[in-house]
């Protein structure tokens, strides 16, 4: 079914799902469609979890209601797959444009890693896009992103509580190590000690009660991107601090890792932002979130400054407290702010 982008009303709502190249989508239309297509990019689900049918992604029924045509790639690859997100997220919009017409304007919507799918997308592909939001997202490389926020936090609580993370010569970076650790184990050594527990939680901008919730996902991810490279992706070391700044603030010995080069070149192929986005981009963080801390999802406009384009990023006020929790139709108001520029 063809329809007209110009925003002609069109005769009932169109609900198109099906699988690109492995990939799952949905595509909704609604009747009153105002000519302007905005595509969904998700965030991270954990390899191995079990697949969900197609639906309206979260957070984004509200732009549904206003006209607005929604696409949304499920990824053929679960996980850390940045790679995977930006080539499915492309290729979905190309089949909407063959399937139902080149939309008037095309909007970019990422939610916590698929912020990054997002932002990648706009540099790679920069003639398919007029905007970019990135909802609660990790607006930084992956490189960056699990260096400072996922390994810095995991080898200072490893070096605080030894012999609760899973253990091996190697120690995080070890192959052999399972693919979960045990966060029962990671909130009672927290608990043992609520004083240094209290530190831990603020130097890594973590609530103090969702903070074994966090390390446990940020093993996770870990591992899985370790697996996923071929080895171990990223240094611990990332400036003349050492890990960060981790070690002073704590206290304690941590272990210091080396990257595979190998998995190193993957994750810097894959997941690479460099803030030359040509389209206008706007961040919302959230005020306290244990998964992605706002630094993290600004992190993108001091990217763009750096490149001479800070004028085309806007970083809103955070809201919301939690991960991707913002109030009802926080999706609209952002979109409409990059709608503005």
């Amino acid at each position: 079914m063809q329809v007209d982008a110009a925003g002609a009303r069109q005769a009932a709502a169109v609900v198109e799902i099906g699988t690109l190249d492995g990939a799952q989508y949905r595509i909704d239309i609604p009747a009153d469609w105002n000519g302007e297509l905005v595509m969904n990019a998700h965030g991270y689900v954990p390899a191995g979890s079990p697949p969900t049918a197609p639906e309206v992604p979260g957070g984004m029924q509200p732009l549904l209601d206003r006209g607005f045509a929604v696409a949304a790639s499920g990824y053929s690859a679960q996980g850390w797959a940045i790679g995977e997100g930006i080539a499915d997220t492309e290729r979905l919009r190309r089949h909407f444009v063959d399937r139902h017409g080149a939309p008037g304007k095309s909007w970019l919507v990422g939610w916590s890693m698929g912020g990054l799918v997002a932002l990648a997308s706009a540099e790679r592909h920069p003639q398919a896009w007029n905007g970019v939001v990135s909802m609660c997202g990790v607006a930084m490389s992956t490189e960056d992103l699990f260096a400072r926020a996922v390994l810095a936090p995991l080898a200072a609580f490893d070096a605080l509580h030894p012999d609760v993370l899973p253990q091996a010569p190697g120690g995080l970076a070890d192959a052999s190590l399972p693919a979960e650790p045990d966060g029962g184990a990671i909130e009672a050594a927290f608990a043992s000690d609520e004083s240094r527990a209290a530190a831990f939680a603020r130097r890594f901008d973590l609530p103090r009660d969702d903070a074994a919730a966090s390390l446990w996902l940020y093993y996770v991810a870990l591992r899985e991107l370790a697996t996923r490279a071929g080895g171990f992706p990223v240094a611990s070391t990332s400036g003349a601090d050492g890990t960060d700044g981790d070690e002073a603030a704590l206290g304690v010995r941590i272990r210091r890792y080396a990257p595979d080069p190998a998995a190193l070149a993957y994750v810097r192929r894959t997941g690479a932002l460099t803030g030359a986005a040509p389209v206008p981009v706007v961040l919302q963080p959230n005020t306290v979130d244990p998964i992605v801390p706002a630094r993290f999802s600004r992190a993108y406009a001091a990217l763009a400054e750096a490149k001479g384009r800070g004028a085309q990023v806007r970083t809103l006020t955070t809201v919301g407290e939690g991960h991707c929790r913002f109030p009802p139709d926080s999706v609209v108001s952002t979109l409409e702010s990059v709608r503005a520029r």
